[in-house]
């Protein structure tokens, strides 16, 4: 099976072009955030894959995708297949995380003043 190459606006890239946009790491990046909560630090980053990580619902190829990460792990929140899709999909993941911390920490305070 041979690996299909892509360009960010969805067209099928050549193995030059595809070597060139992986080595560009930089413009592959979409977006980039720092959330802080607390003593929690996690970045969610979407970055454009050039690879196709598995045909969505419509048949287009999957070249986007949202990873959040921490020190321990790294978790893959959402795969899209339009830089658009991804730039919300990006901003609602960054909503959800921090949202999620938040409240964490806010439980833990909780937790520690009422044991």
């Amino acid at each position: 099976m041979s690996v299909e190459y892509y360009r960010a606006d969805g067209i099928r890239a050549t193995a030059d072009e595809a070597q060139r946009l992986l080595l560009d790491a930089r413009s592959r990046l979409l977006a980039q955030d720092v959330i802080r909560v607390g003593g929690v630090v996690v970045v969610v980053s979407t970055w454009f894959t050039v690879i196709d990580l598995g045909f969505a619902a419509n048949g287009r190829p999957l070249l986007w995708q949202t990873i959040v990460s921490d020190l321990s792990m790294h978790a893959d929140v959402g795969r899209y297949s339009t830089r658009e899709k991804a730039a919300r999909g990006h901003a609602e993941a960054v909503e959800m995380i921090t949202g999620r911390l938040r409240g964490l920490v806010a439980r833990a305070a909780l937790d520690e003043a009422h044991p």
